[in-house]
C-alpha cells in the first residue's frame, strides 16, 4: 500500500480523475497498445467495455469501448453504470467486518443464530466459513437450475431461500475444502440486514456508498428499477450484422453475491478505500485481507471477496464477476499502486484475461513500477493435429461422480466438466492444454503407441487433481429399465422423470429434457445445467430406490423414488 496519495487528495481527486486525467498520463504507446486489445469492441455496432487504469488514485487511463446500448446506439462512457455480478462480493463482505469491527457480531458466531432458518446437518457454519467459501453450502445458482429455473427468470430472495431453508445436507464438512458458494453471499446479506435492522441495500448506501460518495452505486433489490443510461448485456451469435448480438436478460432481484450496480467512476472511489481504508479503518483492512485456513490447516488464496494472487512475480488481489453477458473485473497491485478495472457488457470479452493483458502494458511501459521480468499469462501456443489429439479425447474422471469430457472440434480441443458448459483448451505442448476462460492445464501422460491416454494430471489454483480414464459401456436393458420411473427430491421440491426410449436412459426434469450416457456400473452424466446420476439399486432384478444428482457445486443431492408414473 505504498505510493499513495493523501487521503484528501484521493477525496478531492478521485470524483474528477477519470474525467480529467491528463491526456498523456501514460505514454502514447500504452495508450495504443491497450486500445488494440479491445479494438474488436471499439465500435458503435458491438457491446464492450469501460476501462480504467489508475496509478496512485488516479487514472491514467480510462474510456469506454463499444456501446451501451445497441438498440439505441448509446456509448458506453466511464460514467456507464453495469451490472459487475460476483464483484458485489467485496461489498457485502465488507457490511460484514463493518458490524464485526462494531461488535455487533462476530466472524465465529454460528450462521444458524442469525439465521435459525437454515437447517442442515452436521457440524455447525459460521459466518466466516460463508466469507472464504469454505461452508460447504450448495450454490444457489446450481439448485435454482436444477429444480427448473432459469438465469433469466425473475429470481428473488425468496426464490434462492425457500430452496435454501430446505437443504438438509452439505457437499462437505464446513472448513474441510473451498468450494465457491454464492448461497454463502446472499446469507451474509441476510445477516447484515438482520443485525443492522434495515434492508441490506440500505445499509450499504448508508455506510458504504454515500460515506465515498459512490453517487451513481446501488444494489439492485428489484430488477425494474430504472438505471438511467445503463448498459445491457449482449451475446455473441452466428448470424450476421445487425443479427451478430442477441440480447441476454437479466432479471435478477436478489442480493449479496450478486446485483451491484456501478461505474467505473464509482468503482475507482472503491479501489482507493481498500488502499487507504478511510471508511473501515485499519481493524476492516486486515479482515478483508486475511486469508482463512481450511481444518487441515491450509490456507487458501480467498479473502473476503478477493482472492490473493501473483502476477509477474508482484502480489495481486483481483476478483471477476459473469452473470448473463456482464463480465468484470478488479485487478490491484497493492505494492505498486496499480489496479485495472474492467467492466464490460459483452459474453466473448474475457475480462480477467484483457485486465492482465492491460497490467502487462502498464508495468511494461512505466519505468521502476515492476522489477519482476515480464511473463505472459498464457504459455505460448503450438498447433496441434486431429490426430494428435485423438489419445486424449474421452471421459476422465477426478473424484467419483466428478468427470471431465474431452472432445475436439476440428483441431481445437474442448472441455467439458460435470454440470458444467464446455470450454475451448489450448495446446502448450502436444500434451499439454490450458484455457483461457479461467486458469488451468492439463498435462496429459504418454500414451503407449496407438492407444489412449490413462492418466493425466489436471492443475487448477495451484493444486494438482489425478485424472483416470473411465470407459463408457452400454448396460444391459435390464439394467436401464431398472433405473427408469418417478423420482422426487424433498430439498429441491422437484419430480424428475427417468425413461428409457430407443436403448438410452432419458431424464425430464422441469422446463427440460438430457439424455443420460452410461460412465461406469449404476453412473450416468447429463449435458449441463444437469451433472452425474448415481443410482442406488437394491439388489440384482430389482428397481432402483433412487439416486444421487451431482453438479460443479452440488454434490450428492438425493433424490428418491416415488410410486407415480414416468413422465
Amino acid at each position: 500500500m505504498k505510493r499513495l496519495l493523501h487521503a484528501l487528495l484521493v477525496l478531492m481527486g478521485a470524483c474528477c480523475t477519470l474525467a480529467h486525467a491528463p491526456a498523456q498520463a501514460i505514454s502514447p504507446t500504452a495508450t495504443a497498445r491497450i486500445d488494440a486489445l479491445f479494438a474488436a469492441w471499439d465500435k458503435p455496432d458491438s457491446p464492450g467495455a469501460a476501462v480504467a487504469v489508475l496509478l496512485d488514485g488516479k487514472a491514467v487511463h480510462s474510456r469506454g469501448y463499444g456501446s451501451a446500448q445497441l438498440e439505441y446506439g448509446a456509448p458506453i462512457t466511464p460514467a456507464t453504470p453495469f451490472h459487475v455480478a460476483s464483484l458485489s462480493k467485496q461489498f457485502t463482505a465488507f457490511a460484514i467486518h463493518l458490524l464485526a469491527q462494531e461488535g455487533k457480531l462476530s466472524l465465529d458466531d454460528e450462521v444458524r443464530r442469525h439465521l435459525p432458518q437454515l437447517q442442515v446437518s452436521g457440524a455447525p457454519i459460521t459466518i466466516r466459513h460463508l466469507l472464504h467459501h469454505t461452508s460447504g453450502l450448495r450454490d444457489q445458482w446450481a439448485l435454482l437450475m436444477l429444480a427448473g429455473a432459469r438465469l433469466d427468470d425473475v429470481i428473488t430472495e425468496g426464490d434462492i431461500l425457500g430452496l435454501v431453508w430446505r437443504q438438509r445436507e452439505l457437499n462437505f464438512a464446513p472448513g474441510d475444502e473451498e468450494l465457491y458458494s454464492n448461497t454463502g453471499y446472499t446469507l451474509l446479506a441476510q445477516i447484515v440486514q438482520r443485525v443492522a435492522g434495515q434492508p441490506f441495500a440500505a445499509f450499504a448506501k448508508e455506510r458504504i456508498f454515500d460515506p465515498l460518495g459512490m453517487k451513481n452505486t446501488h444494489f439492485q433489490e428489484q430488477y425494474g428499477t430504472l438505471v438511467p443510461g445503463r448498459a445491457y448485456s449482449y451475446e455473441k451469435t452466428d448470424g450476421k450484422t445487425p443479427e451478430a448480438w442477441r440480447y441476454v436478460a437479466l432479471s435478477y432481484s436478489n442480493v449479496g453475491a450478486t446485483s451491484l450496480f456501478t461505474t467505473l467512476q464509482d468503482l475507482a472511489r472503491w479501489n482507493q478505500n481498500l488502499q487507504d481504508w478511510r471508511v473501515g479503518g485499519p481493524g476492516v483492512a486486515t479482515a478483508m485481507l486475511a486469508r482463512s485456513k481450511l481444518n487441515s490447516g491450509k490456507e487458501i488464496d480467498y479473502a473476503s471477496g478477493q482472492v490473493h494472487g501473483r502476477m509477474r512475480g508482484l502480489p495481486t488481489l483481483a476478483h471477476s464477476g459473469s452473470d448473463a453477458a456482464f463480465r468484470t473485473m478488479l485487478l490491484r497491485f497493492p505494492t505498486q499502486g496499480l489496479s485495472v478495472l474492467v467492466l464490460a457488457n459483452a459474453d466473448n470479452l474475457n475480462a480477467l484475461d484483457l485486465a492482465r493483458k492491460v497490467a502487462d502494458v502498464v508495468l511494461d511501459e512505466t519505468p521502476g513500477i515492476a522489477p519482476a521480468p515480464a511473463a505472459p499469462p498464457h504459455p505460448a501456443e503450438v498447433a496441434v493435429t486431429e490426430e494428435q489429439l485423438a489419445p486424449f479425447l474421452g471421459s476422465f474422471e477426478m473424484r467419483p461422480g466428478f468427470v471431465l469430457e474431452f472432445t475436439r472440434e476440428g483441431a481445437q480441443l474442448r472441455i467439458q466438466a460435470t454440470g458444467q458448459p464446455r470450454f475451448d483448451m489450448f495446446a502448450a505442448a502436444p500434451d499439454r492444454f490450458f484455457t483461457k476462460a479461467f486458469p488451468a492445464e492439463v498435462r496429459f501422460d504418454a500414451p503407449a503407441s496407438n492407444s489412449q491416454a490413462a492418466t493425466a494430471t489436471w492443475r487448477q489454483n495451484g493444486r494438482d487433481f489425478t485424472l483416470r480414464r473411465i470407459a463408457r459401456a452400454q448396460p444391459p436393458p435390464e439394467q436401464l429399465q431398472a433405473c427408469a420411473g418417478t423420482f422426487y427430491s424433498a430439498e429441491l421440491g422437484t419430480l424428475y422423470f427417468v425413461s428409457v426410449r430407443e436403448g438410452r436412459l432419458f431424464v425430464r426434469y422441469p422446463r427440460g429434457e438430457r439424455a443420460l450416457a452410461p460412465l461406469t456400473p449404476g453412473v450416468f452424466s447429463a449435458d449441463w445445467p444437469l451433472g452425474t446420476f448415481t443410482f442406488q439399486h437394491a439388489g440384482a432384478g430389482k428397481a432402483c430406490d433412487g439416486f444421487a444428482l451431482s453438479t460443479g457445486r452440488v454434490r450428492n443431492l438425493r433424490f428418491v423414488r416415488v410410486p407415480l408414473v414416468a413422465g
